[in-house]
């Protein structure tokens, strides 16, 4: 006869590898689960219109798995000499780029608020997806990390070192997110 202990054992054994199994069918990989906006998206493009492709890039991603979601995260970031007249139309053409992109890319924007000065926030939903872009106000820089201002050739007195931040946050869900309705009766019963 086999002693309870064993049989516990047994089943805890059984127990756990089935946790475990069920675990791994039930996980997401993050880089199945990015967004063609997040694949697709830079702002280079709308960067280099206003610095002549004088510019210091640099990007960054991040992923997070999970049982019923998976985030991911990206941060676009440039550092370059602007004549201080370019800062509002740059922030405006960087905001308009990303709204394209996010059209462009399937993405339904259900908000959109900022200006030049302050910045701009897009929240937006794609497939299983949801997410935001965040455009940073452009910060002055003490230094020209792209050498363009200590360069030989003559150079405007407006330009000054500039930084630009941009980041992308989306969090996919294994089932599509709906949408919350609430009604309102104002009958008595």
């Amino acid at each position: 006869m086999k002693s309870p202990w064993v049989s516990i054992a047994l089943s805890l054994l059984l127990l756990a590898v089935g946790w475990s199994m069920w675990g791994r069918g039930h996980t997401f990989s993050p880089t199945e689960t990015e967004s063609a906006f997040l694949k697709n998206y830079t702002p280079t493009n709308v960067l280099n219109r206003f610095n002549d492709g004088q510019a210091s890039y640099s990007n960054g991603v991040g992923s997070a798995f999970g049982h019923d979601s998976v985030t991911h995260k990206a941060n676009f970031d440039g550092d370059f000499a602007l004549c201080s007249e370019k800062f509002m139309p740059l922030m405006n053409a960087l905001s308009d780029d990303v709204a394209a992109q996010l059209a462009g890319n399937g993405a339904r924007i259900l908000g959109q608020i900022g200006e030049a000065r302050a910045g701009f926030h897009f929240d937006y939903k794609l497939g299983k997806t949801v997410g935001s872009v965040t455009i940073t106000p452009l910060e002055l820089t003490p230094t020209d990390p792209a050498g363009i201002l200590g360069h030989s050739k003559p150079v405007p007195n407006c330009m000054v070192g500039v930084h630009t931040s941009i980041k992308v946050a989306e969090k996919w869900f294994a089932k599509e997110p709906g949408v919350m309705r609430i009604s309102v009766s104002d009958s008595i019963q």
